[in-house]
């Protein structure tokens, strides 16, 4: 009740003479907020800044928890009246501006700014463009009477990598190599921003060096900043060499290490918000760890947020690739039935636009490979792409993964099981590794290494437990090597994860040698799959 009277006051002492001194109208209150009407930018603005002022000096003597605090968002935009009401989307982006507005602050659309800023002395903030629920368009926003507080989604995080520890001068130079090579890797492979500036980092890298007896140890951690937590820690040893093949064995890995510990990071900050309401970054993010759970159901929910990203920036490569990705792989990745060859189509323009935009990004090259493959068997060009991607990070494990499958299914079964070999064993923590084992089986399978073939089809099942693909590369090589009742076994697996799967539904894998595709069918066949 004493809420309820202290804003009867405000309005009675402060803000309706505010609103009429400026000609304003008040459409309609809503619990404790009001519509307001005017004719120009200029008056809405200044009645903003009126009332927020007034309101700070009203509260200047009252107790903390006592005080009444104002929010309003201002646009200058056409509206829809009807009878004394008003309706429109002039008046729901008014809406979401007054719910982003600081306490105590005015934020306003680029169309009121473009209204009052030669007018007004009072100064605006940019915070650029922001997303907001059933808006179609981002809206460019200013601010008073300081910045929207830093949000770190809606930029790249910044990470510092400080100097690694050593006890010997020898120890010391290596650390000190270790440090500029691994900021140079990092800035170069993963967009991340690397900071000399400890105060700017969201994430720091150390670690130390030791060199003893012909063998080297280093030793790395990843820690938040704001709360001093261990994001991940891990420990190299290598045997003697010079510092340049011990920097070649150990920074690739860190450098993935970070750039998925970082998406998941940041995406863990995400719960419960709307992707209506996430910034660029923010969507970015969600979507590559979305993509990190392998299902169809991660693949193409990831496609579906990089829609949303497209909608804030339509020419932006990530998205392009990461709706590329989503939507034309992943049922090829963890379905059965073929894609839709409108499906195709759309995901090759996406990577061909994110081509266009760059051509520094290892992961558009990979997605630009993977449905050259599997969308248009293009043997020769998914593995110059696939190669491509490796230039740019050597040590690319999606990247050897798709070189890997180009190989195999385009015949060159022992170079793409080497390809593959190397991807699945390079970091047993990589969310892929059952995609890489999963190639692997399909090269001894085509190069009739049964029981291989079982093997690494076995492991990808364990990595990523029940996926067609999985079972039925499992099925089909138990079947050739002699293990009838586990073939059958698996089969069952399969039908019962999925009931609908058919051998006459399922997608043909994209062997070059036709001979190779009827081998596994007959082995499905032999499993008990339903024709």
């Amino acid at each position: 009740m004493a809420t309820l009277d202290a804003l009867r006051a405000h309005r009675a002492e402060l803000i309706d003479g505010k609103i009429s001194q400026n000609g304003g109208r008040i459409v309609k209150t809503m619990g404790d907020g009001l519509l307001l009407e005017f004719a120009n930018a200029m008056d809405a603005v200044r009645c903003a800044l009126d009332i927020q002022e007034g309101m700070t000096a009203r509260n200047r003597d009252i107790d903390e928890g006592k005080k009444i605090i104002f929010r309003i968002g201002v646009n200058f935009s056409e509206i829809i009246p009807e009878g004394d009401d008003i309706f429109g989307d002039g008046v729901n982006v008014a809406a979401r501006l007054e719910g982003l507005a600081e306490p105590g602050g005015v934020l306003i659309s680029q169309s009121a700014y473009d209204g009052v800023a030669e007018e007004i002395s009072a100064l605006f903030a940019d915070n650029g463009n922001k997303a907001f629920k059933n808006i179609a368009r981002p809206v460019h926003v200013w601010s008073w009477p300081r910045r929207l507080p830093d949000d770190r989604q809606d930029r790249k995080p910044f990470v510092m990598v400080s100097e690694f520890e050593g006890r010997s001068a020898e120890e010391n130079q290596l650390a000190l190599d270790l440090h500029e090579e691994l900021s140079a890797a990092l800035s170069r492979l993963t967009g991340l921003e690397v900071t000399l500036d400890r105060r700017k980092a969201d994430y720091l890298f150390k670690g130390g060096v030791r060199l003893t007896g012909g063998r080297c140890r280093i030793s790395a951690q990843l820690i938040t900043v704001e709360d001093d937590k261990q994001l991940w820690a891990e420990r190299y040893q290598m045997e003697g060499g010079d510092s340049f093949d011990i920097l070649d064995q150990c920074i690739p890995g860190m450098v993935m290490n970070i750039r998925r510990r970082v998406a998941a990071d940041d995406a863990d900050r995400l719960p419960g918000k709307n992707l209506d309401n996430m910034t660029l970054e923010q969507l970015l993010s969600a979507a590559g760890v979305s993509f990190f759970t392998p299902t169809m159901q991660g693949w193409s929910g990831a496609g579906k947020i990089a829609e949303r990203a497209l909608q804030i920036a339509p020419k932006n490569f990530m998205a392009l690739a990461m709706a590329a990705a989503g939507h034309g792989m992943a049922e090829l990745l963890y379905g059965f039935k073929p894609t839709d060859d409108a499906v195709i189509n759309l995901a090759l323009q996406r990577i061909e636009e994110a081509r266009r935009q760059t051509s520094k990004s290892d992961m558009v090259l990979i997605v630009y490979s993977g449905l050259l493959l599997h969308g248009r068997k293009r043997y020769a060009e998914a593995a110059a792409a696939a190669e491509a991607s490796l230039q740019l990070n050597p040590d690319y494990n999606m990247a050897l993964w798709m070189l890997a499958e180009a190989r195999i299914f385009g015949g060159d079964h022992a170079a793409g099981i080497e390809a593959g070999t190397r991807a699945a064993t390079m970091d047993i923590h990589d969310p892929y590794v059952h995609l890489y084992s999963r190639a692997v089986g399909y090269g001894y399978f085509a190069a009739h290494e049964y029981h291989d073939a079982a093997s690494w089809f076995w492991n990808a099942d364990q990595l990523a437990p029940g996926l067609p693909h999985n079972l039925a590369g499992l099925s089909a090589s138990q079947s050739y090597a002699g293990d009838a009742q586990g073939a059958r076994d698996n089969m069952a697996r399969l039908l019962q994860e999925e009931p609908a799967f058919r051998l006459s539904d399922m997608v043909v894998l994209p062997f070059r040698e036709a001979e190779v595709w009827d081998r596994f069918a007959n082995g499905l066949r032999s499993a008990g799959v339903p024709e």
